[in-house]
């Protein structure tokens, strides 16, 4: 594994090509590898594709996609799904992928539903909980027995949680993070808002009022101390969503192969930036605009 400051010369010279020489190379890539799943989750709108044409991706067509993305200049990828725990072509299954991406990226992440194993040889792992029990296993199938007994269990040592906040878990987040102090291997909990795609999902979106009263509470807990990584600076501008968004710096890759520059929703629903809740996007755009807070919690979450 490479040292910290190993680590962090891909991430100067990325700035320093951003910033001086002013070229757009891109940072993170959205690497969705599969819309199937095990899961139905009610604010999830890709699982509903599952069935389509080009719904899984192919070895062939994986690794083409993360050649292309390397050639690009991008240093983080994040596999998604669907379920990409579940991801297997032939005789090749995720953790031969994750391989395969580390040693082309300086930060290989993974975002799971948490039902299956927590073994996977990835820099960063993500398990996505959406509550307390009787709330998450409304909105997602179920599981949250499952998800705690891997949480408990993992030995991984970047063990972060996801949490998307909607209007029925909203109230979940204080009691959750209490909770999930009691896990030795949990790094802390990033936060994100529910975003409305409009193609099946259930009506989970904030309203004004209830976005400002969600997101103070936010800013409230983490200077309360509580590990949330977000940055403070960040979380109190999608209040309005008054942010600059550098939406460049992301590069989406779905799972018949297409690669799109730009927003996450971009070429996956409706754009609506006035709904914008995708912390990720408005924390690497904080970063690129030198934000202290937003390079704090890059390299916390990254680098550290």
């Amino acid at each position: 594994m490479a040292s910290r400051p190993r680590r962090l010369i891909p991430f100067l010279a990325f700035f320093f090509r951003r910033k001086v020489l002013r070229q757009k190379q891109p940072l993170l890539a959205s690497f969705k590898l599969t819309y199937r799943c095990n899961l139905a989750c009610r604010a999830c709108p890709f699982h509903l594709r599952a069935g389509e044409a080009g719904d899984h991706m192919s070895w062939a067509t994986a690794t083409a996609g993360l050649e292309a993305l390397r050639r690009q200049g991008v240093l983080i990828v994040v596999f998604e799904g669907g379920e990409p725990l579940l991801w297997r072509d032939g005789s090749h299954g995720i953790g031969d992928l994750i391989a395969y991406a580390r040693r082309r990226f300086p930060r290989v992440a993974v975002t799971t539903n948490g039902t299956q194993p927590l073994d996977v040889p990835a820099d960063l792992l993500w398990v996505s909980i959406d509550g307390l029990p009787e709330t998450h296993d409304r909105l997602r199938s179920r599981s949250f027995a499952r998800v705690w007994e891997n949480l408990c269990s993992s030995r991984h040592d970047r063990l972060f949680v996801h949490f998307t906040i909607n209007r029925e878990n909203r109230r979940d987040l204080r009691p959750l993070l209490d909770q999930l102090r009691k896990i030795r291997m949990f790094k802390g909990m990033t936060v994100q808002l529910f975003y409305p795609y409009g193609q099946g999902e259930a009506p989970l979106a904030l309203d004004g009022r209830e976005r400002r009263e969600v997101l103070e509470a936010v800013i409230g807990m983490k200077r309360e101390g509580r590990p949330i990584l977000n940055s403070a600076g960040r979380l109190r501008t999608m209040i309005a969503n008054d942010w600059r968004c550098h939406d460049d710096l992301l590069v989406n890759v779905d799972p018949d192969g297409a690669i799109t520059r730009g927003c996450y929703v971009k070429s996956r629903g409706r754009i609506d930036c006035r709904a914008c809740g995708f912390s990720p996007v408005a924390e690497a755009s904080g970063a690129l605009d030198l934000r202290p807070g937003s390079l704090w919690a890059g390299w916390s979450i990254f680098l550290s």
